[in-house]
C-alpha cells in the first residue's frame, strides 16, 4: 500500500514529467497578470510588441491590466494594424512587399484595414504546425540557431540565422558568406552575400527539424561546367543540403511548403537543392554528381536504369524547367566528401 508521502512523490514526479513533455511550456500562449506587472513589462518578458499584445486582447496601449487578467499572447510572425498605419508602413517594418501582405493575408489592392486587424508576416508558422513537428522531431535548443557542418572544410558551427523578430543579423549574413565559400577559395576571393531570406528560411528549416545539425554539401560556385551564369549558386542564393536523421525525401517535402523557393530532388546525390527566388520551382535532377542533368519532368517516366526503390521516392516527377529553372548537380568530390553514416539520405 502507498503511504501518503510516497502517492505526494509519486504525484509529484507525474507532475513535473508533463511539464518536461515537448510543447507543455511553448504551446501555452497565455499569461495570467500578476500584482505590479504593465502590458509593457508583459510584452517584453515575451519579445513583442505593446501594440501588438494590447491589439491581441481588444486593450488600447496605454490601458491597465489588473492581477489575474488572462492575455492572449501574439504568435511570432503576426501583427496587428495599429490606428493610422497603411499597409504599406507594415511592410516597410516586416522588411517584406505589400504583395507579399496581400498574398498572405488574402488583401485586394486598396482594400482599407482596420486598427486591431491580424497581419500575417513572412515566415509565420502556426502554433499547431510546431507542435506537429516538435512531436516528431523534437525542439530545437535554442530557436533561430542551427548547428551547420560544411563539407568542404570539414567544420561545424553554431549561427545565430535570426534574431528575435525572425530576421537575419548582419553579423550573421558576414558568417554564412564565409560557410558558403567553395572548396579551395581564399581570403583574398570575393563571394556575394546571401540574401537575408535564405537565413531566414534556413532558420525555419532548423527549427522544423529540431535544431539537428544542417549538412552544407555546397553553396558558392563559379560558373563553368554544367554551373551556368544564372545560376542561383553562382549568385550566392543557393544551397545544396542534408539534415542529420532526416531522409531527403521529407527534407524535400518540407522545404517545397515554403514560399518563393526552388527546390530539387536529386535521387543519386546525398542533398536537397534549396535556393531563393521569385518563383517557386521544383525539378527532378536524375545525374550523378559531375554528371549532365537528367531532368524527369512531370508525367514522364524515369530513366531506364532507375530501380524500383527510386521511381518510388521520386513520384511524380518535377515542374517544367527552362535554361535558368533547375540547378546541375554539384562535382563528384564535393557530394562524396558529404557522404557521412550520420545521414537519412532517402
Amino acid at each position: 500500500m502507498m503511504t501518503p508521502f510516497r502517492l505526494l512523490l509519486a504525484m509529484l514526479g507525474l507532475a513535473l514529467a508533463v511539464l518536461a513533455m515537448p510543447g507543455a511550456a511553448s504551446a501555452q500562449r497565455s499569461h495570467t497578470v500578476r500584482e505590479g506587472q504593465s502590458l509593457a513589462r508583459i510584452a517584453r518578458r515575451y519579445d513583442v510588441r505593446v501594440s501588438d499584445l494590447a491589439a491581441a486582447n481588444g486593450l488600447r496601449p496605454d490601458a491597465q491590466v489588473r492581477p489575474g487578467q488572462e492575455l492572449r499572447v501574439p504568435e511570432a510572425g503576426v501583427t496587428y494594424v495599429r490606428e493610422g498605419q497603411t499597409l504599406s508602413e507594415i511592410a516597410h517594418d516586416a522588411g517584406c512587399s505589400i504583395a507579399d501582405l496581400q498574398r498572405l493575408n488574402r488583401l485586394r489592392d486598396g482594400q482599407s484595414l482596420r486598427v486591431g486587424q491580424r497581419i500575417v508576416l513572412p515566415g509565420h508558422v502556426a502554433q499547431a504546425e510546431v507542435e506537429r513537428a516538435a512531436s516528431r522531431w523534437g525542439r530545437p535548443r535554442t530557436p533561430g540557431v542551427a548547428t551547420i557542418y560544411r563539407t568542404a572544410t570539414r567544420t561545424r558551427t553554431r549561427i545565430r540565422l535570426v534574431d528575435t523578430r525572425g530576421r537575419a543579423p548582419r553579423a550573421s549574413l558576414r558568417r554564412m558568406q564565409e560557410l558558403m565559400r567553395p572548396r579551395g577559395a581564399t581570403r583574398r576571393d570575393r563571394y556575394p552575400q546571401p540574401p537575408s531570406r535564405l537565413l531566414e528560411l534556413l532558420a525555419r528549416v532548423s527549427d522544423h527539424f529540431g535544431g539537428r545539425t544542417i549538412h552544407v554539401v555546397s553553396g558558392f560556385r563559379s560558373a563553368g561546367g554544367y554551373t551556368r551564369e544564372t545560376s542561383q549558386h553562382v549568385a550566392g542564393h543557393a544551397i545544396d543540403i542534408r539534415i542529420d536523421g532526416v531522409p531527403n525525401t521529407v527534407l524535400r517535402d518540407y522545404l517545397r511548403t515554403l514560399d518563393r523557393v526552388g527546390v530539387g530532388y536529386y535521387p543519386r546525390s546525398t542533398f536537397v537543392h534549396f535556393d531563393v527566388r521569385d518563383r517557386t520551382t521544383y525539378w527532378v535532377d536524375w545525374s550523378r554528381p559531375g554528371e549532365a542533368p537528367r531532368y524527369q519532368r512531370r508525367g514522364e517516366a524515369p530513366p531506364a536504369d532507375a530501380t524500383s526503390d527510386e521511381r518510388s521516392r521520386v513520384g511524380e516527377g518535377g515542374d517544367d524547367v527552362s535554361d535558368e529553372g533547375a540547378e546541375g548537380a554539384v562535382a563528384a568530390e564535393e557530394d562524396a566528401e558529404a557522404a557521412a553514416p550520420t545521414a537519412a539520405t532517402e
